[in-house]
């Protein structure tokens, strides 16, 4: 790990440095209690039993009780504090890389899937807590150490043995009174991770969404208040797991001193040896060899290792888009905008767009025409500031957009895309995304303009029905027109709309279109579609090909130009109200 993912991993520890000394002191103060009972145990042998010394012998039992107690309780702290230092640790770890995710651009997660991005979040943040509470011990040594056991102990002696099975049932009975409580606390906790996950992905997945709206703040706002929810579940999880464990410790404790006095009292009465005594003390305990552990311990930190480097390459990821030191704030443009020579591709053997220039006057309405790959959808990412632009230059007001703080400008837009992202929350809170302080009545009317509060209202609880993840519980139209609400709220002074009726039948997209036509009034539209009905009360129609503006003018100017492009897709295609531009 080379110096700079050093220092990375040392700021997530740094706030925990105390905790971990701590923690080290525990450790050590409970090794050197460890260390008493063989020490407690010669004592009785050579000074009680052999020299006779009956004065010591109830001070000695008393200090053998008292510390599997010690013990016990020590190790319940121990687990606690481990465990909860860990699980803030991940929690810093995931709240830092989700942060860093909502900073990068676009590119970035189109080139990596959501899937990757939850399992880098989740599962490998997940394997670094384990470095913090790697002392975990192996279960099947475990297993067959207990098996070896019990036998040997039947082979020294039976009637100790017969003791022993009598400490195993009080370990099953443990087991018994505790499974349930840690089963319904680990379900519900592993539910709530489940939630948080599921919130995320769809979150990630509408990454598009939250950059337009500038919601990262509120985004980064919504993650910590749901990790929370968990690390509250964690806790009572992680209680009744404690609980057992403290109980398995005490009994094991406890169970230790019983046998060896049992086994004492035998050695007085003539019916077992001393050195049965401490064999049979030494199998019932069936203590963990720390060769085993270590192995264990040392294979976690490999894997360890490799999940921190994979968080490491997203947190080293640099934003490809970000904010001039001195960006622009404003609060609401008018919303002129010129595309001056722009040239831009995605990848340089594969130009998109090539010496594009464009003036659009504030409150007017373009729409874009033309094939599969013509530019149209980047023109309108450009213009959102998704990318930046090889050579040339986009104004809005006569400003150039890489002089505006990126939240102020995408504030400036409203979008509406032909796949409708809907969030797994209530139908008001999908509305009131694009503007969290807006009032009820205010929600109701942009659902009103988007011919969609009647069906809302029909709804099992109206507004305040909880949608499936992404929506699932609407059809494609419903879905779109509350992502139509939702940018009508925003009361942008510019609207991005890329085949947002596509999804409609003929009767609510005439709903829309009517709705539409009083909200764009005043306001610059951009508009991607293919529907005659939309087209047609565009300004300008601009038909794209190849990166460039091979026509432009208003409906009926461009059905002038003879041999035209857009005419021949009209009159090709007229008669089903849609043009198809693969034709073209």
């Amino acid at each position: 790990m080379n110096a700079q993912r050093n220092a990375t991993l040392w700021r997530f520890i740094k706030p925990f440095r105390r905790h971990l000394v701590g923690l080290l002191m525990l450790t050590g103060l409970m090794s050197a209690i460890g260390m008493l009972p063989p020490l407690l145990t010669r004592a009785i042998i050579d000074h009680v039993l052999t020299l006779g010394r009956t004065d010591l012998f109830l001070p000695l039992g008393i200090a053998l009780l008292l510390v599997p107690v010690v013990s016990a309780g020590s190790g319940l702290i121990q687990h606690v504090w481990i465990a909860t230092v860990g699980q803030k640790f991940v929690l810093r770890i995931r709240a830092a890389v989700y942060d860093h995710f909502l900073k990068l651009s676009l590119g970035f997660f189109h080139a990596n899937s959501t899937g990757k991005l939850v399992s880098r979040l989740m599962e490998d943040s997940a394997a670094v807590q384990n470095m913090v509470t790697a002392s975990s011990v192996q279960i099947l040594s475990d297993l067959i150490t207990a098996l070896v056991s019990v036998v040997i102990t039947f082979m020294i002696n039976w009637r100790l043995a017969i003791l022993l099975l009598i400490v195993v049932a009080a370990f099953a009975l443990n087991y018994r009174l505790n499974v349930a409580r840690i089963r319904i606390t680990n379900r519900r906790f592993r539910q709530s991770q489940d939630r948080l996950a599921g919130g995320l992905t769809n979150r990630l997945t509408g990454s598009l969404t939250v950059k337009t709206y500038g919601a990262e703040e509120r985004e980064q706002a919504i993650f910590r208040e749901q990790s929370d929810q968990v690390a509250a579940l964690f806790e009572e999880s992680l209680n009744a797991n404690n609980t057992f464990n403290m109980n398995t410790n005490l009994l094991q404790g406890l169970s230790h001193a019983l046998i060896f006095f049992s086994g004492c009292g035998l050695v007085l009465t003539g019916e077992a040896t001393y050195g049965d005594v401490v064999a049979f003390t030494a199998y019932a305990m069936q203590l963990l060899w720390p060769a085993v552990r270590f192995s264990m311990i040392a294979q976690q930190f490999q894997n360890v290792g490799i999940s921190a480097d994979r968080l490491f390459e997203m947190l080293e990821e640099a934003p490809a888009i970000t904010s001039a030191p001195d960006a622009a704030k404003v609060g609401r443009v008018k919303g002129a905008v010129d595309f001056q020579h722009v040239h831009f591709h995605y990848k340089p053997d594969a130009p998109i767009l090539r010496n594009f220039h464009l003036h659009v006057p504030a409150g007017h309405m373009v729409a874009l025409v033309g094939p599969t790959g013509c530019g149209k959808t980047t023109v309108l990412s450009l213009l959102l500031r998704f990318y930046d632009v090889q050579r040339g230059s986009i104004r809005i007001d006569g400003r150039d957009v890489r002089e505006y703080d990126l939240q102020s400008l995408r504030r400036q837009f409203g979008i509406v895309l032909q796949e409708s992202l809907l969030f797994n929350a209530t139908v008001t809170a999908n509305i009131r995304y694009a503007r969290p302080g807006a009032t009820a009545e205010e929600v109701t009317q942009a659902a009103r303009l988007a011919e969609i509060h009647d069906e809302i209202e029909a709804m099992p609880n109206g507004y305040d029905t909880l949608l499936g993840a992404r929506g699932v519980e609407l059809s494609t139209g419903q879905k779109q027109r509350i992502s139509i609400a939702r940018a009508i709220l925003a009361d942008p002074p510019m609207l991005i709309m890329d085949e947002a009726t596509s999804s409609l039948d003929s009767e609510s997209e005439k709903k829309i279109q009517t709705a539409l036509a009083r909200f764009l009034h005043g306001r610059t539209a951009f508009v991607v579609a293919h529907r005659l009905s939309t087209i047609r009360n565009a300004d300008t129609i601009l038909v794209l090909d190849g990166g460039r503006i091979v026509e432009a003018g208003s409906h009926d100017a461009l059905l002038e130009i003879k041999d035209g492009r857009y005419r021949r897709l009209y009159e090709s295609h007229a008669s089903h109200g849609v043009l198809s531009e693969e034709t073209a």
